[in-house]
Protein backbone atom coordinates (compact mmCIF):
# COMPACT_ATOMS: atom_id res chain seq x y z
CA UNK A 1 0.00 0.00 0.00
CA UNK A 2 1.64 3.71 -0.87
CA UNK A 3 1.68 6.31 1.51
CA UNK A 4 -0.83 8.31 -0.59
CA UNK A 5 -3.40 5.80 0.54
CA UNK A 6 -3.21 5.66 4.31
CA UNK A 7 -3.71 9.52 4.09
CA UNK A 8 -6.30 9.85 1.12
CA UNK A 9 -9.82 10.71 1.99
CA UNK A 10 -13.41 10.13 0.33
CA UNK A 11 -14.23 9.30 -2.76
CA UNK A 12 -17.65 8.64 -4.37
CA UNK A 13 -19.57 5.67 -5.83
CA UNK A 14 -21.55 3.80 -8.33
CA UNK A 15 -24.87 5.12 -7.30
CA UNK A 16 -26.53 2.65 -9.87
CA UNK A 17 -24.47 -0.07 -11.78
CA UNK A 18 -26.77 0.40 -14.88
CA UNK A 19 -26.13 4.06 -14.60
CA UNK A 20 -22.52 4.03 -14.17
CA UNK A 21 -22.28 1.72 -16.92
CA UNK A 22 -23.74 4.53 -19.06
CA UNK A 23 -22.13 7.16 -17.56
CA UNK A 24 -18.32 5.12 -18.07
CA UNK A 25 -19.14 4.63 -22.00
CA UNK A 26 -20.20 7.21 -22.46
CA UNK A 27 -16.71 8.82 -20.96
CA UNK A 28 -14.43 6.70 -21.90
CA UNK A 29 -14.21 8.32 -25.68
CA UNK A 30 -12.41 10.89 -24.34
CA UNK A 31 -9.88 8.92 -22.24
CA UNK A 32 -8.29 6.39 -24.21
CA UNK A 33 -6.14 5.49 -21.05
CA UNK A 34 -9.26 4.55 -18.94
CA UNK A 35 -10.66 2.49 -22.20
CA UNK A 36 -7.36 1.20 -22.85
CA UNK A 37 -6.76 -2.80 -21.53
CA UNK A 38 -4.59 -1.58 -19.33
CA UNK A 39 -7.18 -0.22 -17.66
CA UNK A 40 -8.59 -1.67 -14.38
CA UNK A 41 -11.68 -1.17 -11.70
CA UNK A 42 -10.61 0.53 -8.48
CA UNK A 43 -13.15 -0.19 -5.53
CA UNK A 44 -13.65 1.00 -2.32
CA UNK A 45 -15.92 2.86 0.12
CA UNK A 46 -16.13 6.51 1.33
CA UNK A 47 -16.83 6.40 5.23
CA UNK A 48 -17.56 8.04 8.25
CA UNK A 49 -14.06 8.20 9.90
CA UNK A 50 -15.53 8.69 13.64
CA UNK A 51 -11.62 7.97 15.58
CA UNK A 52 -9.88 9.83 12.94
CA UNK A 53 -7.33 7.26 11.91
CA UNK A 54 -8.09 7.44 8.38
CA UNK A 55 -8.70 3.32 8.31
CA UNK A 56 -12.14 1.70 7.95
CA UNK A 57 -13.22 0.03 11.59
CA UNK A 58 -16.10 -1.73 12.48
CA UNK A 59 -18.97 0.21 13.29
CA UNK A 60 -17.92 3.04 10.86
CA UNK A 61 -20.73 3.83 7.74
CA UNK A 62 -20.38 4.28 4.52
CA UNK A 63 -21.56 7.39 3.10
CA UNK A 64 -23.89 7.76 0.11
CA UNK A 65 -23.59 10.07 -2.67
CA UNK A 66 -20.02 10.98 -2.38
CA UNK A 67 -18.84 11.95 -6.08
CA UNK A 68 -15.77 10.01 -7.71
CA UNK A 69 -13.36 10.36 -10.55
CA UNK A 70 -10.70 9.03 -12.42
CA UNK A 71 -10.87 12.38 -14.42
CA UNK A 72 -13.27 12.09 -16.79
CA UNK A 73 -15.47 9.47 -15.23
CA UNK A 74 -17.62 10.65 -12.21
CA UNK A 75 -20.02 8.08 -10.21
CA UNK A 76 -21.27 8.34 -6.91
CA UNK A 77 -21.24 5.95 -3.97
CA UNK A 78 -24.02 3.64 -3.03
CA UNK A 79 -26.04 3.36 0.13
CA UNK A 80 -23.28 1.54 1.36
CA UNK A 81 -20.84 4.17 0.60
CA UNK A 82 -19.00 1.76 -2.01
CA UNK A 83 -18.02 2.47 -5.42
CA UNK A 84 -16.17 1.01 -8.50
CA UNK A 85 -14.89 3.09 -11.39
CA UNK A 86 -12.28 2.41 -14.08
CA UNK A 87 -8.53 3.69 -13.39
CA UNK A 88 -6.00 3.53 -15.90
CA UNK A 89 -2.29 3.55 -15.22
CA UNK A 90 -0.48 6.99 -14.76
CA UNK A 91 -3.77 8.48 -13.28
CA UNK A 92 -5.46 9.89 -10.22
CA UNK A 93 -8.42 8.86 -8.71
CA UNK A 94 -10.04 11.90 -6.94
CA UNK A 95 -12.83 12.46 -4.55
CA UNK A 96 -15.48 15.84 -4.57
CA UNK A 97 -15.36 16.91 -1.07
CA UNK A 98 -18.88 17.26 0.48
CA UNK A 99 -20.20 20.45 2.23
CA UNK A 100 -20.77 18.52 5.75
CA UNK A 101 -17.82 16.43 5.52
CA UNK A 102 -14.22 17.19 5.71
CA UNK A 103 -11.38 15.54 3.88
CA UNK A 104 -8.17 14.24 5.99
CA UNK A 105 -4.98 16.43 5.79
CA UNK A 106 -1.52 15.40 5.53
CA UNK A 107 0.91 17.39 8.48
CA UNK A 108 0.99 20.00 5.99
CA UNK A 109 -2.98 21.06 6.18
CA UNK A 110 -2.56 19.54 2.27
CA UNK A 111 -5.91 17.61 1.25
CA UNK A 112 -5.66 14.09 0.41
CA UNK A 113 -8.87 13.45 -1.62
CA UNK A 114 -6.94 11.46 -4.16
CA UNK A 115 -5.28 8.30 -4.85
CA UNK A 116 -2.06 8.37 -7.19
CA UNK A 117 -2.02 4.97 -9.58
CA UNK A 118 1.47 5.04 -11.04
CA UNK A 119 2.36 1.43 -10.70
CA UNK A 120 5.70 2.33 -12.45
CA UNK A 121 6.45 6.03 -11.55
CA UNK A 122 6.70 8.88 -14.04
CA UNK A 123 7.78 7.26 -17.25
CA UNK A 124 11.93 8.47 -17.71
CA UNK A 125 10.44 10.14 -20.59
CA UNK A 126 12.81 13.25 -19.54
CA UNK A 127 15.96 13.72 -17.27
CA UNK A 128 13.72 14.99 -14.57
CA UNK A 129 15.50 17.72 -12.48
CA UNK A 130 12.97 17.70 -9.32
CA UNK A 131 11.61 14.72 -7.44
CA UNK A 132 8.59 12.76 -9.51
CA UNK A 133 6.20 10.29 -8.60
CA UNK A 134 7.84 6.76 -6.75
CA UNK A 135 6.11 3.82 -8.24
CA UNK A 136 3.00 3.28 -6.28
CA UNK A 137 2.88 -0.44 -7.55
CA UNK A 138 -0.25 -2.26 -8.40
CA UNK A 139 -3.66 -0.76 -7.55
CA UNK A 140 -5.07 -2.24 -4.67
CA UNK A 141 -7.91 -4.28 -3.42
CA UNK A 142 -9.65 -1.52 -2.05
CA UNK A 143 -9.09 2.53 -2.05
CA UNK A 144 -10.83 3.93 0.80
CA UNK A 145 -11.48 7.12 1.72
CA UNK A 146 -12.17 8.65 4.85
CA UNK A 147 -14.46 11.63 5.84
CA UNK A 148 -15.09 13.18 9.30
CA UNK A 149 -18.49 15.30 9.68
CA UNK A 150 -18.61 19.30 9.94
CA UNK A 151 -20.97 21.70 10.40
CA UNK A 152 -22.53 22.65 7.08
CA UNK A 153 -21.99 26.27 7.38
CA UNK A 154 -23.47 28.76 4.46
CA UNK A 155 -21.88 31.58 5.97
CA UNK A 156 -18.67 31.13 6.30
CA UNK A 157 -14.82 33.24 4.88
CA UNK A 158 -12.02 31.03 2.97
CA UNK A 159 -8.95 32.84 1.20
CA UNK A 160 -7.33 33.48 -1.57
CA UNK A 161 -3.60 33.37 -2.37
CA UNK A 162 -2.34 34.14 -6.23
CA UNK A 163 0.84 33.44 -7.01
CA UNK A 164 3.06 33.60 -3.62
CA UNK A 165 5.93 32.53 -6.85
CA UNK A 166 9.24 32.21 -4.80
CA UNK A 167 11.94 31.76 -6.60
CA UNK A 168 14.95 31.58 -4.22
CA UNK A 169 15.42 30.66 -0.26
CA UNK A 170 15.08 34.77 0.39
CA UNK A 171 12.25 35.12 -1.74
CA UNK A 172 10.84 31.97 -0.08
CA UNK A 173 11.46 34.39 3.21
CA UNK A 174 10.03 37.10 1.96
CA UNK A 175 7.06 35.27 1.34
CA UNK A 176 6.88 34.23 4.90
CA UNK A 177 7.53 37.56 6.68
CA UNK A 178 5.24 39.46 4.59
CA UNK A 179 2.21 37.10 4.35
CA UNK A 180 2.49 34.07 6.04
CA UNK A 181 3.52 35.85 9.88
CA UNK A 182 0.38 37.54 9.87
CA UNK A 183 -1.70 34.78 9.06
CA UNK A 184 -0.82 32.41 11.30
CA UNK A 185 -3.51 30.81 13.53
CA UNK A 186 -6.15 31.91 10.97
CA UNK A 187 -7.08 35.24 11.88
CA UNK A 188 -9.90 35.73 9.55
CA UNK A 189 -11.56 32.65 10.42
CA UNK A 190 -11.21 31.25 7.22
CA UNK A 191 -12.53 27.41 6.69
CA UNK A 192 -9.69 26.63 3.52
CA UNK A 193 -7.34 28.36 1.16
CA UNK A 194 -7.01 28.29 -2.60
CA UNK A 195 -3.65 28.91 -4.15
CA UNK A 196 -4.08 30.23 -7.77
CA UNK A 197 -1.08 28.54 -9.25
CA UNK A 198 2.82 29.32 -9.46
CA UNK A 199 3.08 28.08 -6.22
CA UNK A 200 6.78 28.65 -7.16
CA UNK A 201 8.29 30.06 -9.52
CA UNK A 202 10.08 27.13 -11.55
CA UNK A 203 12.12 25.99 -8.40
CA UNK A 204 9.92 23.20 -7.55
CA UNK A 205 12.43 22.18 -4.87
CA UNK A 206 11.16 24.89 -3.12
CA UNK A 207 7.07 23.14 -3.12
CA UNK A 208 8.06 21.26 0.77
CA UNK A 209 9.10 24.28 2.34
CA UNK A 210 6.32 26.63 1.02
CA UNK A 211 3.82 23.94 2.62
CA UNK A 212 5.90 23.70 5.42
CA UNK A 213 5.04 27.66 5.85
CA UNK A 214 1.61 27.99 4.62
CA UNK A 215 0.50 24.66 6.98
CA UNK A 216 1.05 27.62 9.85
CA UNK A 217 -1.82 29.32 8.90
CA UNK A 218 -3.92 26.06 10.37
CA UNK A 219 -6.54 25.76 7.22
CA UNK A 220 -7.05 23.01 4.40
CA UNK A 221 -4.63 24.67 1.63
CA UNK A 222 -6.16 23.75 -1.96
CA UNK A 223 -3.53 24.18 -4.63
CA UNK A 224 -3.61 24.65 -8.39
CA UNK A 225 -0.55 24.51 -10.93
CA UNK A 226 0.38 27.40 -12.91
CA UNK A 227 3.10 28.08 -16.04
CA UNK A 228 5.92 28.49 -13.13
CA UNK A 229 4.80 25.13 -11.62
CA UNK A 230 5.93 22.97 -14.85
CA UNK A 231 8.65 20.59 -15.57
CA UNK A 232 10.32 22.24 -18.67
CA UNK A 233 11.89 18.66 -18.89
CA UNK A 234 8.91 17.22 -20.47
CA UNK A 235 8.76 16.57 -23.77
CA UNK A 236 4.57 17.53 -23.82
CA UNK A 237 1.85 18.45 -21.84
CA UNK A 238 1.17 15.04 -20.21
CA UNK A 239 4.16 14.84 -17.88
CA UNK A 240 4.04 18.83 -17.43
CA UNK A 241 3.10 18.72 -13.95
CA UNK A 242 4.23 15.55 -12.36
CA UNK A 243 6.51 16.99 -9.42
CA UNK A 244 2.92 19.27 -8.74
CA UNK A 245 0.89 16.44 -8.68
CA UNK A 246 3.85 14.28 -6.47
CA UNK A 247 2.92 17.03 -3.96
CA UNK A 248 -0.41 18.04 -4.41
CA UNK A 249 -2.46 15.56 -6.69
CA UNK A 250 -4.75 16.15 -9.25
CA UNK A 251 -4.41 19.42 -11.24
CA UNK A 252 -8.20 19.55 -11.32
CA UNK A 253 -10.70 18.27 -9.16
CA UNK A 254 -13.82 19.66 -7.35
CA UNK A 255 -15.19 19.97 -3.63
CA UNK A 256 -17.76 21.56 -1.70
CA UNK A 257 -18.32 24.11 1.72
CA UNK A 258 -21.94 25.14 2.38
CA UNK A 259 -23.81 25.98 -0.66
CA UNK A 260 -20.70 26.63 -3.28
CA UNK A 261 -19.09 24.26 -5.57
CA UNK A 262 -15.36 24.80 -5.95
CA UNK A 263 -14.03 23.82 -9.49
CA UNK A 264 -10.14 23.69 -9.61
CA UNK A 265 -9.37 23.82 -13.28
CA UNK A 266 -5.55 23.66 -14.32
CA UNK A 267 -5.58 25.49 -17.61
CA UNK A 268 -1.96 25.83 -18.62
CA UNK A 269 -1.30 23.87 -21.38
CA UNK A 270 2.31 22.98 -22.12
CA UNK A 271 3.81 23.11 -25.47
CA UNK A 272 7.07 20.99 -24.53
CA UNK A 273 10.50 21.33 -24.35
CA UNK A 274 11.67 22.12 -27.75
CA UNK A 275 9.95 25.69 -27.66
CA UNK A 276 12.16 27.31 -25.56
CA UNK A 277 12.51 27.51 -21.34
CA UNK A 278 11.27 31.29 -21.03
CA UNK A 279 9.63 32.10 -23.78
CA UNK A 280 5.52 32.77 -23.58
CA UNK A 281 5.16 30.36 -26.39
CA UNK A 282 5.69 27.31 -24.53
CA UNK A 283 2.12 27.50 -22.99
CA UNK A 284 -1.06 29.16 -23.77
CA UNK A 285 -4.64 29.36 -21.45
CA UNK A 286 -6.50 26.08 -22.75
CA UNK A 287 -8.82 23.81 -21.03
CA UNK A 288 -8.21 20.57 -22.47
CA UNK A 289 -10.89 18.72 -23.45
CA UNK A 290 -10.32 15.77 -20.65
CA UNK A 291 -11.10 19.02 -17.82
CA UNK A 292 -14.31 20.18 -20.00
CA UNK A 293 -15.78 16.73 -20.19
CA UNK A 294 -14.60 15.60 -16.53
CA UNK A 295 -16.80 18.76 -15.34
CA UNK A 296 -19.67 18.28 -17.53
CA UNK A 297 -19.86 14.59 -15.74
CA UNK A 298 -18.98 16.45 -12.45
CA UNK A 299 -21.37 19.31 -12.10
CA UNK A 300 -24.51 16.59 -13.64
CA UNK A 301 -24.27 15.95 -9.29
CA UNK A 302 -24.58 19.60 -8.13
CA UNK A 303 -27.55 21.52 -7.59
CA UNK A 304 -28.36 24.00 -9.84
CA UNK A 305 -28.96 26.53 -7.52
CA UNK A 306 -25.23 26.45 -6.19
CA UNK A 307 -22.28 29.14 -6.10
CA UNK A 308 -20.01 27.85 -8.91
CA UNK A 309 -16.83 29.48 -8.26
CA UNK A 310 -13.81 28.48 -11.19
CA UNK A 311 -10.32 28.62 -10.02
CA UNK A 312 -7.70 28.88 -12.64
CA UNK A 313 -3.97 30.04 -12.81
CA UNK A 314 -4.21 31.85 -16.14
CA UNK A 315 -7.18 34.21 -16.28
CA UNK A 316 -10.20 33.48 -18.08
CA UNK A 317 -10.17 36.52 -19.68
CA UNK A 318 -8.67 40.34 -18.98
CA UNK A 319 -9.02 43.42 -20.57
CA UNK A 320 -5.43 44.19 -18.69
CA UNK A 321 -3.18 46.48 -20.77
CA UNK A 322 0.52 45.95 -20.90
CA UNK A 323 3.39 48.32 -20.94
CA UNK A 324 2.98 49.87 -24.36
CA UNK A 325 -1.26 50.24 -23.96
CA UNK A 326 -2.11 47.03 -25.64
CA UNK A 327 -4.68 44.84 -24.75
CA UNK A 328 -3.79 41.22 -23.15
CA UNK A 329 -6.98 39.72 -24.39
CA UNK A 330 -6.13 38.33 -27.21
CA UNK A 331 -3.12 36.70 -25.92
CA UNK A 332 -3.43 33.29 -25.34
CA UNK A 333 -1.04 33.28 -22.83
CA UNK A 334 -2.38 35.63 -20.59
CA UNK A 335 -6.43 34.79 -21.23
CA UNK A 336 -8.21 31.17 -21.81
CA UNK A 337 -8.43 30.41 -25.52
CA UNK A 338 -11.37 28.06 -25.40
CA UNK A 339 -13.77 30.05 -22.70
CA UNK A 340 -16.75 29.56 -24.50
CA UNK A 341 -16.67 25.77 -24.43
CA UNK A 342 -16.76 26.45 -20.27
CA UNK A 343 -19.43 28.97 -20.56
CA UNK A 344 -21.10 26.06 -22.61
CA UNK A 345 -20.89 23.71 -19.72
CA UNK A 346 -21.79 26.31 -16.96
CA UNK A 347 -24.89 27.76 -19.13
CA UNK A 348 -27.43 25.48 -15.72
CA UNK A 349 -26.28 27.65 -13.18
CA UNK A 350 -27.25 31.16 -12.30
CA UNK A 351 -24.25 31.98 -9.74
CA UNK A 352 -20.72 31.91 -10.97
CA UNK A 353 -17.76 33.45 -9.80
CA UNK A 354 -14.35 33.17 -11.28
CA UNK A 355 -10.43 33.69 -9.64
CA UNK A 356 -7.57 33.84 -11.50
CA UNK A 357 -3.64 34.77 -10.75
CA UNK A 358 -1.10 34.92 -13.64
CA UNK A 359 -1.43 38.22 -14.49
CA UNK A 360 2.14 39.97 -12.17
CA UNK A 361 0.62 43.86 -13.50
CA UNK A 362 -2.88 44.35 -13.19
CA UNK A 363 -5.48 43.36 -10.81
CA UNK A 364 -8.58 43.17 -13.26
CA UNK A 365 -12.13 42.03 -12.78
CA UNK A 366 -14.39 41.45 -16.48
CA UNK A 367 -18.13 40.78 -16.29
CA UNK A 368 -19.14 38.08 -18.25
CA UNK A 369 -22.60 38.84 -19.81
CA UNK A 370 -24.08 37.74 -23.63
CA UNK A 371 -21.02 39.77 -25.31
CA UNK A 372 -18.86 36.39 -24.52
CA UNK A 373 -22.17 34.14 -25.04
CA UNK A 374 -23.53 33.94 -21.28
CA UNK A 375 -27.54 35.10 -21.11
CA UNK A 376 -27.53 34.27 -17.31
CA UNK A 377 -26.89 36.89 -14.58
CA UNK A 378 -23.90 38.53 -15.56
CA UNK A 379 -20.41 36.87 -13.30
CA UNK A 380 -16.81 38.10 -12.69
CA UNK A 381 -14.25 36.60 -13.89
CA UNK A 382 -11.70 38.06 -11.17
CA UNK A 383 -8.17 38.49 -12.09
CA UNK A 384 -6.26 38.64 -8.45
CA UNK A 385 -3.78 40.91 -7.12
CA UNK A 386 -0.77 38.97 -6.35
CA UNK A 387 0.57 37.68 -3.58
CA UNK A 388 4.76 38.24 -5.18
CA UNK A 389 3.38 41.53 -6.66
CA UNK A 390 5.59 42.65 -9.14
CA UNK A 391 8.33 39.95 -7.99
CA UNK A 392 10.32 39.63 -4.75
CA UNK A 393 13.15 41.55 -6.30
CA UNK A 394 11.34 44.40 -6.94
CA UNK A 395 10.84 47.87 -5.27
CA UNK A 396 13.03 49.01 -1.76
CA UNK A 397 12.87 47.24 1.30
CA UNK A 398 10.98 47.99 4.41
CA UNK A 399 12.16 47.85 8.14
CA UNK A 400 11.90 43.73 8.04
CA UNK A 401 14.07 43.46 4.71
CA UNK A 402 10.97 42.75 2.45
CA UNK A 403 10.74 43.95 -1.00
CA UNK A 404 7.24 46.40 -1.50
CA UNK A 405 7.05 44.39 -4.97
CA UNK A 406 4.03 46.98 -5.55
CA UNK A 407 2.11 45.95 -8.19
CA UNK A 408 2.86 48.12 -12.13
CA UNK A 409 -0.86 48.86 -11.75
CA UNK A 410 -0.31 50.63 -8.23
CA UNK A 411 -1.81 47.58 -6.33
CA UNK A 412 0.22 46.66 -3.30
CA UNK A 413 0.69 42.72 -3.38
CA UNK A 414 -1.06 41.00 -0.68
CA UNK A 415 -4.05 38.31 -0.69
CA UNK A 416 -7.73 37.66 -0.66
CA UNK A 417 -10.68 36.93 2.03
CA UNK A 418 -13.59 35.40 0.60
CA UNK A 419 -16.46 36.12 2.45
CA UNK A 420 -19.79 33.67 1.40
CA UNK A 421 -23.16 34.22 2.21
CA UNK A 422 -25.31 31.17 0.60
CA UNK A 423 -24.67 32.13 -2.59
CA UNK A 424 -23.45 35.32 -2.64
CA UNK A 425 -19.79 36.35 -1.88
CA UNK A 426 -17.85 39.30 -1.42
CA UNK A 427 -14.02 39.54 -2.18
CA UNK A 428 -11.89 41.72 0.36
CA UNK A 429 -8.18 42.40 -0.74
CA UNK A 430 -5.68 42.95 2.15
CA UNK A 431 -2.45 44.64 1.15
CA UNK A 432 0.33 42.26 3.16
CA UNK A 433 2.94 43.45 5.84
CA UNK A 434 2.55 44.14 9.82
CA UNK A 435 -0.96 43.06 9.56
CA UNK A 436 -2.05 43.82 6.70
CA UNK A 437 -6.12 43.74 7.88
CA UNK A 438 -5.29 47.29 9.19
CA UNK A 439 -4.40 48.54 6.00
CA UNK A 440 -6.35 50.83 4.17
CA UNK A 441 -8.25 49.61 0.75
CA UNK A 442 -7.01 52.81 -1.47
CA UNK A 443 -3.94 55.38 -1.83
CA UNK A 444 -4.50 58.93 -2.37
CA UNK A 445 -2.03 61.28 -3.84
CA UNK A 446 -2.21 64.63 -6.04
CA UNK A 447 -1.33 65.12 -9.51
CA UNK A 448 1.21 66.92 -10.62
CA UNK A 449 2.45 67.39 -6.85
CA UNK A 450 2.39 70.99 -5.43
CA UNK A 451 5.06 73.47 -6.81
CA UNK A 452 7.65 73.29 -4.24
CA UNK A 453 7.39 70.05 -2.95
CA UNK A 454 10.86 69.01 -4.66
CA UNK A 455 13.91 71.26 -5.07
CA UNK A 456 16.07 71.50 -8.03
CA UNK A 457 17.63 68.49 -8.10
CA UNK A 458 14.07 66.62 -7.78
CA UNK A 459 14.72 65.90 -4.25
CA UNK A 460 11.87 66.10 -1.59
CA UNK A 461 11.87 69.00 0.16
CA UNK A 462 7.64 69.05 1.31
CA UNK A 463 5.19 66.69 1.38
CA UNK A 464 1.96 67.72 -0.25
CA UNK A 465 2.88 71.19 1.05
CA UNK A 466 3.65 73.74 -1.77
CA UNK A 467 1.24 75.70 -4.26
CA UNK A 468 -1.02 74.49 -6.77
CA UNK A 469 -0.21 73.86 -10.14
CA UNK A 470 -3.51 74.24 -12.62
CA UNK A 471 -5.20 71.43 -13.70
CA UNK A 472 -4.23 69.29 -10.26
CA UNK A 473 -6.38 66.56 -9.32
CA UNK A 474 -7.05 64.29 -6.37
CA UNK A 475 -5.93 60.42 -7.69
CA UNK A 476 -7.27 57.65 -5.77
CA UNK A 477 -6.14 53.97 -6.67
CA UNK A 478 -8.91 51.95 -5.20
CA UNK A 479 -6.75 48.54 -4.46
CA UNK A 480 -8.61 45.56 -6.85
CA UNK A 481 -11.34 47.86 -7.45
CA UNK A 482 -13.10 48.47 -11.05
CA UNK A 483 -15.23 50.09 -13.33
CA UNK A 484 -18.59 49.01 -11.99
CA UNK A 485 -17.36 50.41 -8.60
CA UNK A 486 -18.32 54.11 -7.34
CA UNK A 487 -16.22 56.72 -5.54
CA UNK A 488 -16.83 59.98 -4.29
CA UNK A 489 -15.02 62.46 -2.66
CA UNK A 490 -15.69 65.55 -0.31
CA UNK A 491 -13.46 67.99 -0.17
CA UNK A 492 -13.09 70.59 2.84
CA UNK A 493 -16.58 69.23 4.40
CA UNK A 494 -18.60 70.11 1.07
CA UNK A 495 -20.96 67.66 -0.79
CA UNK A 496 -19.45 64.15 -1.80
CA UNK A 497 -18.76 64.39 -5.66
CA UNK A 498 -18.52 61.38 -8.10
CA UNK A 499 -15.14 60.77 -8.99
CA UNK A 500 -14.32 59.64 -12.79
CA UNK A 501 -12.81 55.93 -13.34
CA UNK A 502 -9.98 56.54 -16.30
CA UNK A 503 -7.57 54.48 -17.43
CA UNK A 504 -4.35 55.63 -16.87
CA UNK A 505 -1.00 54.76 -15.31
CA UNK A 506 -0.91 55.53 -11.17
CA UNK A 507 1.28 58.53 -10.27
CA UNK A 508 2.47 56.92 -7.42
CA UNK A 509 4.05 54.11 -9.66
CA UNK A 510 5.34 56.77 -12.09
CA UNK A 511 7.11 58.23 -9.68
CA UNK A 512 8.72 55.10 -7.77
CA UNK A 513 9.20 53.70 -10.92
CA UNK A 514 11.76 57.22 -11.98
CA UNK A 515 12.88 57.43 -8.02
CA UNK A 516 14.46 53.68 -8.02
CA UNK A 517 15.26 53.56 -11.67
CA UNK A 518 18.46 51.82 -12.76
CA UNK A 519 18.83 50.62 -8.83
CA UNK A 520 18.96 47.49 -7.63
CA UNK A 521 15.11 48.59 -6.42
CA UNK A 522 14.02 48.86 -9.36
CA UNK A 523 10.01 48.47 -10.44
CA UNK A 524 8.59 47.02 -13.14
CA UNK A 525 7.35 50.13 -15.54
CA UNK A 526 4.51 51.47 -14.61
CA UNK A 527 0.48 50.47 -16.81
CA UNK A 528 -2.67 51.47 -16.84
CA UNK A 529 -5.02 50.78 -14.31
CA UNK A 530 -8.73 49.76 -14.39
CA UNK A 531 -9.08 51.01 -10.88
CA UNK A 532 -8.09 54.78 -10.66
CA UNK A 533 -10.18 57.50 -9.78
CA UNK A 534 -10.14 61.21 -10.51
CA UNK A 535 -11.21 64.53 -9.43
CA UNK A 536 -10.32 67.79 -10.56
CA UNK A 537 -9.64 70.46 -7.51
CA UNK A 538 -10.83 73.84 -8.60
CA UNK A 539 -7.60 75.89 -9.57
CA UNK A 540 -8.63 79.14 -7.13
CA UNK A 541 -8.69 77.33 -3.72
CA UNK A 542 -7.47 79.63 -1.13
CA UNK A 543 -4.53 79.04 1.06
CA UNK A 544 -4.31 76.93 4.22
CA UNK A 545 -5.09 73.43 4.79
CA UNK A 546 -7.56 71.57 2.87
CA UNK A 547 -9.47 67.92 3.49
CA UNK A 548 -10.18 65.37 1.47
CA UNK A 549 -12.52 62.38 2.29
CA UNK A 550 -12.95 59.70 -0.14
CA UNK A 551 -15.85 56.56 -0.19
CA UNK A 552 -16.50 53.77 -2.61
CA UNK A 553 -18.44 51.12 -3.10
CA UNK A 554 -17.34 48.50 -5.02
CA UNK A 555 -19.26 45.75 -6.96
CA UNK A 556 -19.70 43.03 -4.25
CA UNK A 557 -21.33 46.12 -1.86
CA UNK A 558 -18.19 46.24 0.09
CA UNK A 559 -17.48 50.00 1.26
CA UNK A 560 -14.53 51.60 2.30
CA UNK A 561 -13.26 55.18 3.63
CA UNK A 562 -10.33 57.04 3.46
CA UNK A 563 -8.89 60.74 4.32
CA UNK A 564 -6.37 63.14 3.10
CA UNK A 565 -4.84 66.53 3.53
CA UNK A 566 -2.27 68.90 2.11
CA UNK A 567 -1.64 72.64 2.68
CA UNK A 568 -1.57 75.54 -0.06
CA UNK A 569 1.04 78.15 0.76
CA UNK A 570 -0.03 81.85 -0.12
CA UNK A 571 2.32 82.87 -3.34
Amino acid sequence: MNQHLSAIVSVACLAASAQALAHKNQAHSHLPSSSSAAAELAKGVVFVDKNRNGTRDQGEPGIKSVSVSNGIDVVQTNGRGEYEISLAPESVLFITKPANFDVRLDEHNLPQNYYLHYPDGTPAVADWQYDVIEPTGPLPASIDFALTPSKAEDRFNAMAFADPQAKTEEDQDMVREDVVNELVGNPFNALFGIVAGDVVDDTLSLYERHNRMFAQIGIPMWNVPGNHDINFESPNDKYANQTFTKHFGPTYYSFDYGQVHVVALDNVQYKGKDQGRYDNTIYRGYISEEQLQWLENDLKFVAKDKLILITTHIPLITYALDGKGERYDMGDNINTINLDKLIEILKPFDRIYAIAGHDTSNSWKVEIDHTHGWYGTPWIAHTLAEVRGNGWTKGPRDARDVRAATMQDGNPNGYYVLRFDGTRVQPRFIPSGEKGNLQPRMRIVLDPLLDGTTDANGEIVAINRGRLKPGTKVVVNLFDGGERDAVALSLDDGRLTPMVNVLRTDPFMERQSAEFADTPDSFSSPVPSSHIWEYALPNDLAPGLHKVVVVSKDEFGQKAMDTFTFELLAD
